[in-house]
């Protein structure tokens, strides 16, 4: 998940400097500098969701997943569908509010999900395949 999380604050970070070397280049084009934070920004809300949802959608893990040699399939090994992704991804705020609760079920789970894997019909499994290398 660091991995991950990184990921996401690099590209976060990347967008807030364009918008400043933008504002550094161009002084007089206010107007100009003023969208651009403002499209950033809203551009920049999105990033977590969209990385951990295309990713899992798209290929089953996110970069750290795929370090870790894991990545997230349906209960029945399939690939996780767009639908199902999405709600994995929100649902990493259910496992994440009480404390990470749902985070530290993994642990506890005979079948090592968290709470977000109950509630998007999801699983992780080990992958050697998939292990950046």
């Amino acid at each position: 998940m660091s991995v991950d999380l990184t990921v996401v604050v690099v590209a976060i970070l990347a967008a807030g400097s364009l918008t400043q070397i933008v504002s550094l280049l161009f002084p007089r084009w206010s107007g100009l500098t003023d969208l651009l934070r403002v499209v950033v920004s809203a551009v920049v809300s999105v990033v977590p969701a969209v990385y951990f949802i295309v990713t899992i959608a798209v290929t089953g893990r996110t970069v750290g997943k795929g370090l870790m040699g894991i990545r997230v399939v349906s209960r029945d090994g399939g690939r996780l569908s767009v639908a199902r992704s999405v709600l994995r991804a929100f649902a990493y705020i259910v496992s994440l509010i009480p404390a990470g609760a749902g985070f530290w079920a993994i642990l506890i789970d005979g079948n090592r999900r968290g709470w977000h894997d109950h509630i998007a019909g999801s699983r992780v499994v080990h992958d050697p395949r998939t292990q950046e290398g």
